[in-house]
């Protein structure tokens, strides 16, 4: 099954594939989406589409792109530019 791919400003559809992705998701007061897996890993999307994700042995932090959520895998990939390049970060569910 290919990945849904959703934009980061989307914030129905973002709430929607987080939901599937992870068992806990809350909206904090400023409007950031946040799931958590236990105590030790988060990805949090704020409203202009900045990502924050981590777990122990790296995280990220930046202005994402798009998000491709890949429920089979596990995965949610964030693309962000690079200056005139375009990366992938990829967050595997724990």
């Amino acid at each position: 099954m290919a990945p849904t791919v959703v934009d980061p400003g989307d914030r129905h559809h973002l709430e929607t594939e987080l939901g599937r992705f992870a068992p806990d998701v809350a909206e904090r007061s400023d409007g950031t989406l946040v799931a958590t897996f236990g105590s030790t890993a988060h990805f949090a999307v704020e409203p202009d589409g900045t990502v924050d994700a981590g777990m122990p042995l790296h995280d990220f932090a930046g202005p994402a792109e798009r998000l491709a959520f890949d429920h089979e895998d596990g995965v949610i990939e964030v693309t962000f530019e690079t200056g005139d390049d375009a990366a992938v970060y990829t967050f595997r569910r724990p």
